[in-house]
Order: C-alpha cells, then sequence, then structure tokens
C-alpha cells in the first residue's frame, strides 16, 4: 500500500476474529516501529506483546474485573473528559452520539472492551521510571508507527485505555518489572466484518488545527 492509504485505512478496529498472528509478523511490525524518532536515540520504549494462554489469562480475569465493575487505575492517570478544554471536550461528545447514532445501541461498544476486543495479541508500551516526560513523546511516535505497520500487512489495531485499565492483571502476566510504567496498550488482529468495524471517527478542518504563517 501507498503510505496516504495505509494512513486513511488505520482506523480504530474493536472485533477481531480468531485468526493469529504470526510471530514473524509481530516481529517485523515492532522492527518498523523501530524506525521511529527516539530522543538522542534513548529507545526508552520496551515492547510486551501477549498471545495465546498468557493473553486468554488477562481477558479472563479483564473479564471479570469489569463484570464486578472494578474501578480501573491505569498507571498514566486519567482526568475528568471535563477537564480537556472546550474543544476537546466538543469533539468527545460528538465521537459518544456518533458511536450511539452509527451503532442504534451502545452495548456492542460496551462489550467489545469487556472482551478486549478478542484481539489475538495485545501490544503493552513501556517506559522506565526513571525516564523524563520526553520518553512518552516518543513512546507516542512509536506507537503510531506500529499500527501503521500492522495495517500494512493487513491487520487491524486500536490503541485503548481499556487494555491498560488494569495494570496490576498485565504487569502479573507478562512479568513486567515495578521500574517500568505501564504507559500503553494496544490491540492486534485480523478485523471481522462487524458493523462496529466501520465506524470512522470525525476530525476537525485543518484549518481548526493548522497555524500556517509566512
Amino acid at each position: 500500500m501507498e503510505f496516504h492509504e495505509v494512513v486513511k485505512k488505520r482506523i480504530g478496529k474493536r472485533s477481531f476474529s480468531d485468526k493469529q498472528i504470526t510471530e514473524q509478523d509481530l516481529c517485523e511490525i515492532v522492527k518498523d516501529a523501530q524506525r521511529s524518532p527516539s530522543w538522542a536515540n534513548a529507545q526508552a520504549t520496551h515492547v510486551y506483546i501477549a498471545t495465546g494462554e498468557t493473553l486468554k489469562k488477562i481477558k479472563a480475569e479483564h473479564f471479570e474485573r469489569v463484570d464486578k465493575a472494578e474501578k480501573g487505575n491505569s498507571e498514566i492517570p486519567t482526568v475528568s473528559r471535563n477537564n480537556w478544554g472546550e474543544k476537546s471536550v466538543a469533539c468527545q461528545d460528538q465521537l459518544m452520539k456518533d458511536w450511539g447514532d452509527f451503532l442504534g445501541d451502545l452495548k456492542p461498544f460496551i462489550l467489545s472492551q469487556k472482551v478486549l476486543y478478542n484481539a489475538s495479541a495485545m501490544v503493552y508500551l513501556t517506559v522506565p521510571k526513571t525516564a523524563p516526560q520526553w520518553a512518552l513523546i516518543d513512546l507516542g511516535a512509536f506507537a503510531q508507527t506500529l499500527m501503521l505497520a500492522a495495517c500494512d500487512r493487513g491487520i487491524g489495531s486500536t490503541p485503548a485505555h481499556e487494555i491498560v485499565k488494569f495494570p496490576d492483571e498485565v504487569r502479573k502476566n507478562m512479568n513486567i518489572p515495578d521500574d517500568e510504567i505501564i504507559a500503553m496498550g494496544i490491540a492486534l488482529g485480523y478485523p471481522t466484518d462487524e458493523k462496529i468495524n466501520q465506524f470512522v471517527s470525525k476530525r476537525l478542518p485543518v484549518e481548526e488545527v493548522l497555524t500556517l504563517k509566512k
């Protein structure tokens, strides 16, 4: 695929088939992501990928905790949507309205989170707790490159807070050391034909996000 096609084709997928991603593809996707920019080549991002029985354990525990309405405690704290600023609050409100209009019912959206999208591979990105905040900028670039690399191979993705909502379950099953922050989770898999995978979130007109000064 041409680069502009990959960028447009990569949208959040929330329903994956049981088809497994090969270990070779997972490794190649990570290798591609390693070409993302890194402050002074610090390369602080570490990648953990759960598949097979390990992922089954994580999914089962996640389902049970969500079913009990257990409150999440991600290691990068969440903030109220109302604290994002007027423009961002409006965008988030519009997103949920659009989801409701598109699906007719938000139950499929909520269930997809509960089952962790039936992903065949789950990516967890960490940085050392001693790393400066700039490391999170590198991690974001790494994550986007990883998702584009997956898309180029026909593999869908969705980054979601839901994936790192219960970091203790992730840390336990993935043997992640205590001196690393579990910063981000990305679900990977081969998308199904479910309607939930056809939703495309809106973006602001470029004039609203770009200041070009000559």
